[in-house]
This record gives structure tokens, sequence and C-alpha cells, in this order.
């Protein structure tokens, strides 16, 4: 589905990602985490068309989008969620979902849209039936008409994920999704992510809380220093000396 081979992205004399590959399957959940500063949130603006590659391939379905802009990667099926979400404080929750429906649709009809919108009434209603599917999904239901300045921090980044899904991905790409919430948060989280994986949605999950990716992910990779040191199963990176040693010390490693 999506493969990387020699991904590098440097910052002047700072290389942010380096030499990295992975590949990743349909149907999966991927976790990819580290400690601060190991590249996990330029990776994903890489692969989302955030940032420009200095090197490497991105291979999405068997086509290099590497350099490709963003809209056309997310056009493509290929949707990035963001840590803190931009919203719009006078807006209800299901008025974001419509929002990002509608330019989910501008990407891919262009100007045919609107003739698509006028031909056929009952498309809004198609639009505005599919948010009220995807706030239940993500559990905003009882939140759907309260504006966003109204929402928990929790219920903000919900918010964000269910956007993203506004969007149709094929693959969603979430940037430190449980950052910032409390153990209730994480574990509706996981809820929700798990639905969607049953649902069909292969997942790509960088976090830097690990205990939440251990239960969620079916396979992991650890960066460090924006190179690849470990990939596996969870509990297989996580007993890899390179990785503890990364998060705790070279002398946790040795034990």
């Amino acid at each position: 589905m999506l493969e990387v081979r020699g991904l590098t992205k440097r910052f002047g004399g700072l290389t942010a990602v380096a030499e990295l590959s992975f590949s990743i399957v349909q149907g999966e959940i991927i976790g990819i985490f580290g400690p601060n500063g190991s590249g996990k949130t330029t990776l994903l603006n890489l692969v989302a068309g955030l940032a420009r590659p200095t090197s490497g391939v991105i291979l999405w379905q068997g086509t290099n989008i590497a350099g490709w802009q963003a809209h056309q990667i997310a056009t493509a099926g290929l949707v990035k969620t963001f840590q803190n979400p931009q919203l719009f404080p006078e807006l209800t929750a299901l008025e974001h979902l419509l929002i990002a429906g509608h330019l989910a649709l501008k990407r891919r009809l262009g100007w045919q849209r609107l003739a698509t919108l006028f031909r056929h009434a009952q498309a809004s209603q198609t639009l505005a039936h599919r948010a009220r599917e995807v706030l239940a999904l993500c559990r905003l239901d009882a939140a759907r008409e309260a504006r966003a300045a109204e929402l928990s921090y929790g219920e903000e980044k919900m918010l964000g994920v269910a956007m993203g899904l506004m969007c149709e991905p094929q693959l969603l790409l979430l940037d430190e999704p449980a950052s910032g919430l409390g153990a209730e948060e994480i574990a509706n989280l996981e809820r929700v992510l798990r639905d969607l994986k049953r649902e069909g949605m292969t997942l790509c999950v960088i976090d830097h809380k690990v205990g939440f990716l251990r239960q969620l992910a079916d396979r992991a990779i650890s960066l460090h220093h924006g190179a690849k040191i470990a990939e596996g199963t969870p509990e297989e990176v996580l007993r890899n000396p390179s990785v503890v040693s990364a998060y705790l010390g070279r002398a946790h490693a040795a034990i």
C-alpha cells in the first residue's frame, strides 16, 4: 500500500529523517514511536506532502508521490491529522465536518462539484448524513451541536480525527493523537481507532506514549535521531536494546 525507500530530510546541517525505509500493509495499524526529536512528525509531514524530502522515494499504491503537493496526496487517499487541529471557535462540530466534506469533494471534482450539487439536491443531505455517521463513530454524537470553543481538549482532538475521516482516506496518518489526553480519553481513542480498523481503514499512528501504541499497534517502528532502530511487533521493539537505550540510557539496555 505504502512503501518508503531511503527517505531523507535535511534542514541545513541537521538531518531530521535519515535513509528511512519501511512499508505499510493494507488493513493494519502501524505504530511509530521515539523520543522527542526523533523525526516522527517530520516523517508524517514528508509522506503527507507538507514537506519536501531531500532524497528518497515514497510509493503510494505503486506511484512515487515524493514531492507532490499535500492536496494532491490527500485526494489520492492519504490523509494526515494534526496534533493540535485548527478549529473555528464559533462553528459547531457538525459544521466542521460539513466543511471538511465539501473541501474533499472539491478536490475530487473541481468545478464539477458545483454542477453536481445543483443537479442532485440530495448531495448535501448525503454529506450531512455521512457527517453524522462520522460523529457517532468518533463518539462525538452528543457534541454535534456544540461549538468548538465549548469542546474539551479530548473532544477537539477527536474532532480533528473526524475531519480527516470526512476526506475518505484509505490510509489515515495520525500525529500524536494521545498527547495531552487522560487515561479515559486514551481508552476512548483506542476504541475509536479499533473500530476504524474493523471498517477496513489502514492507520499509521505516531506517538510518544509507548503504552498506548503497545496496546493498539499490530506492528511498530522505533525512530531515534531520524533513523529506524527497530521494527517488529510492539513487544519485540520495546525489548530491543537499542530502543531501551534510546529511552532510558545505555545502563538500562545493558541489564
